[in-house]
C-alpha cells in the first residue's frame, strides 16, 4: 500500500506534467512577429570615381536590370583600352615566336617567355574589364530604393555602401514561437496575422521552420508567407499571429 508522502509525490508530478501539457497545447496568446523582404540588398562598389548619374529616388521603383548609378570612369576605360593593346602585342610576339620556333631560328625558353608576357597582359585587361563592368550599377531584381547614400558628383569609397534595395513584392513572415510547438508545427500550416500600421487581416502559410532552437529561451524561429494579397504592406512592418494547433494532432 502506497505511503501518504508517496501519493503527495506522485501528484505533485502528474500536476506539473499536466502544467507542461497545458502550456504546450496553449496557443491562444498571439505571437508578434515582424515582415521583411524575402530579396534584398545592400549596394556598394569597389571603384573610387566619381558619382555621374543616379537613376532613382528613395521610393522609387525599378525593374531587374535596370541602370541605378553610374560612375564616370575615363580614368577606367583609357587603362583598359592599353591594356587590350599591350595584349594584342604580346600575343602577336607569341604567335611570331612559335613560327620562329618551327623553323628552329629561336630558342623554346624565348617562346615560353612571350607566353608568359602575354598570359600577363591578357590578365591585366580582364581585371580591368571587370572594373569597367562596374562603371554602372544595374538593379539585381525588381525592387524599390530603400535608402541612397550616395550623391551625385561625390567620389565613391570603395566597400562603402551606396544604396540599400528591396523588393516588396516578395514579403515574409519572421516569428518567434516556444519550442515546444514543435511536436505540432510544420509546413505548410494555415494561421492569420494583423499588421500594426495597417490594421489588416491576412491569411499565411507556414514556410519553413528554423534548423535550430535556442537553448536559453527554448523558443524556435519560423518563416511564413502571405497567401493573399499584401500590396499595401512594406517590409519592417510589425504584426501579431493567431496560429492554432490543428485539431488531428
Amino acid at each position: 500500500m502506497a505511503s501518504a508522502g508517496h501519493l503527495v509525490s506522485l501528484t505533485g508530478v502528474a500536476m506539473l506534467l499536466a502544467i507542461g501539457t497545458s502550456s504546450a497545447q496553449d496557443t491562444s496568446e498571439p505571437v508578434r512577429g515582424l515582415v521583411r523582404a524575402i530579396d534584398e540588398a545592400l549596394i556598394s562598389t569597389e571603384l573610387n570615381a566619381r558619382i555621374l548619374q543616379i537613376t532613382r529616388r528613395e521610393g522609387e521603383s525599378f525593374a531587374k536590370g535596370d541602370v541605378l548609378l553610374r560612375f564616370d570612369c575615363g580614368k577606367y576605360e583609357s587603362e583598359l583600352d592599353a591594356a587590350r593593346a599591350e595584349e594584342k602585342f604580346n600575343l602577336l610576339a607569341l604567335d611570331n615566336s612559335i613560327a620562329l620556333d618551327k623553323r628552329k631560328a629561336i630558342g623554346r625558353l624565348d617562346v615560353q617567355q612571350n607566353r608568359a608576357r602575354y598570359e600577363k597582359a591578357k590578365a591585366e585587361a580582364a581585371t580591368l574589364a571587370v572594373q569597367v563592368a562596374e562603371c554602372t550599377i544595374a538593379a539585381p531584381f525588381d525592387g524599390r530604393i530603400a535608402e541612397m547614400r550616395a550623391k551625385t558628383y561625390e567620389m565613391s569609397k570603395p566597400g562603402e555602401p551606396l544604396m540599400r534595395l528591396v523588393n516588396t513584392n516578395r514579403l515574409e513572415i519572421e516569428l518567434i514561437v516556444p519550442s515546444v510547438w514543435l511536436r505540432w508545427l510544420e509546413p505548410r500550416l494555415k494561421f492569420r496575422v494583423v499588421v500594426d500600421e495597417t490594421e489588416t487581416v491576412h491569411d499565411a502559410t507556414v514556410e519553413r521552420v528554423a534548423a535550430t532552437v535556442d537553448s536559453v529561451s527554448q523558443t524556435v524561429k519560423i518563416i511564413g508567407i502571405f497567401a493573399d494579397n499584401s500590396a499595401d504592406i512594406l517590409p519592417g512592418m510589425s504584426l501579431s499571429a493567431e496560429i492554432k494547433q490543428p485539431p488531428s494532432r
